[in-house]
């Protein structure tokens, strides 16, 4: 099982070694709870029962001059424990974003980029900035996650992060893999929809508004949109995220596995898709 939406922020052993990470935590991103051993967040992984998990920072230099986890803390976490798959973020507006973005990659090893267009306050199809670094992507062959709908950072402007604007950038690059997380909520039919029609888009399951994740998952996917629909239109378009740590691994997981999808479309949603999107092979985990 794969998590694909994880971000390594409350990791008490990064934020001692980097005093300031801490306060761009709480005062950016919003969290507020202690900080956890990073034990403790391998723990859930194990209780989840998810292999692996993607790691995505945020690159805020423009909007708020702070990192929320740098590439290069990623990458050490990713060198210290396998089970670690670690994305890349960069700036769009910053000068020199597509090479920064390059050497992430090249000599990170990090395996994708996360944008937050809300919490980095940039239009995702504003051409002149944004282009560049997805040309990157598409050359370097590497997935993009692009937050769309509800921010929970109090520093995140919610007209950045309507889905619709991913349109054209599915067209203009048809060959990059766009991975639309949280589900688009509250615009949840609106990412069902340019899914559906562009092949090239992807999206996770990482939707908290309200409840638990079961109710909140079953509310969505089950009764709004019907996992018939996931079943016949988006079999290998869905993927498991859990956006811990706003939210817990293994309460997802549960909410996942009690939507009653087929056998075949849960083993999609929590494996194959994310497997073949990072290219790791057919060895189930």
């Amino acid at each position: 099982m794969i998590d694909f939406h994880t971000h390594p922020v409350m990791i008490k052993e990064l934020i001692n070694a980097d005093e300031l990470l801490g306060s761009h935590v709480r005062n950016v991103f919003g969290l507020y709870f202690p900080p956890q051993p990073l034990d403790i967040f391998l723990h859930e992984l194990d209780e989840a029962g998810v292999e692996k998990a993607v790691l995505l920072p945020i690159d805020c230099t423009t909007a708020h001059n702070c990192r929320i986890v740098s590439n290069e803390q990623v990458s050490e976490l990713m060198n210290k424990h396998a089970r670690f798959i670690g994305f890349a973020s960069v700036d769009p507006a910053c000068h020199g974003a597509p090479r920064m973005l390059e050497r992430a990659v090249k000599q990170l090893g990090l395996k994708g980029l996360k944008l937050d267009p809300a919490l980095q306050q940039f239009y995702p199809n504003n051409k002149e900035i944004t282009y560049p670094v997805y040309q990157a992507c598409a050359e370097l062959h590497i997935p993009v996650m692009i937050h769309c709908g509800m921010s929970w950072a109090m520093r995140g402007l919610e007209k950045y992060a309507h889905p619709l604007q991913l349109e054209e950038i599915a067209i203009d690059f048809p060959d990059l893999s766009i991975i639309i997380p949280h589900f688009g909520w509250p615009w949840i039919h609106e990412t069902l929809m340019i899914a559906m029609k562009y092949k090239n888009i992807y999206i996770d399951t990482s939707v908290i508004y309200s409840g638990t994740p079961k109710e909140v998952l079953h509310h969505v996917l089950a009764e709004q949109i019907g996992i018939h629909v996931l079943e016949r239109s988006l079999p290998e378009q869905i993927l498991f995220g859990s956006n811990y740590p706003r939210a817990d691994i293994r309460r997802t997981v549960r909410g996942i596995r009690a939507l009653g999808m087929s056998p075949a479309l849960q083993d999609h949603v929590l494996h194959k898709n994310a497997s073949k999107l990072l290219g790791l092979g057919e060895n189930k985990s």
